[in-house]
């Protein structure tokens, strides 16, 4: 699949279902990963995600008239968080990732820095943000004993 036949729009609560619906075919490959499918992006329940949609902004990535991927973040202070990069399990592996992370930081150009976080053992995630300049700047493990990376990238 070529990145220029995809579209990256705003989403809005109403595309809300269908994103919780790719986030969760998404991390599915990650709590096999983890052996742990009690990960928040899988249990996430559709009200959490809809109140979302109130600090965060959230892009969805159309194909055909389908949403097939979303990513959403928050700027505080001039400091973005990037939370949930989603992909389709079918559409994974094919630089809709990267195109979500530029789309960003094209539309935030005054940010002191991009931040996000992901599990030490989610390999995929790692290289594409250690490619798009992302460097790992603390560790952390959580209750269920997954070590996340928080990463941070400055312009």
């Amino acid at each position: 699949m070529k990145q220029d036949n995809i579209q990256i729009e705003v989403a809005s609560i109403d595309d809300a279902n269908k994103i919780l619906e790719i986030q969760k075919a998404a991390f599915l490959g990650q709590a096999q990963i983890y052996n742990n499918y009690q990960l928040p992006p899988i249990t996430q329940n559709l009200d959490s995600i809809q109140n979302e949609f109130n600090g965060k902004t959230f892009f969805k990535v159309m194909v055909n008239g389908q949403i097939i991927a979303s990513v959403r973040f928050e700027e505080i202070d001039n400091f973005v968080t990037v939370d949930r990069i989603v992909v389709k399990p079918e559409y994974q592996n094919q630089g809709i990732g990267t195109s979500l992370l530029k789309e960003i930081e094209s539309r935030v150009p005054d940010a002191v820095a991009f931040q996000l976080f992901t599990g030490n053992k989610s390999d995929r995630n790692i290289h594409l943000y250690k490619k798009m300049g992302y460097k790992v700047v603390k560790k952390q493990t959580t209750e269920q004993g997954i070590e996340l990376l928080y990463m941070e990238k400055r312009p």
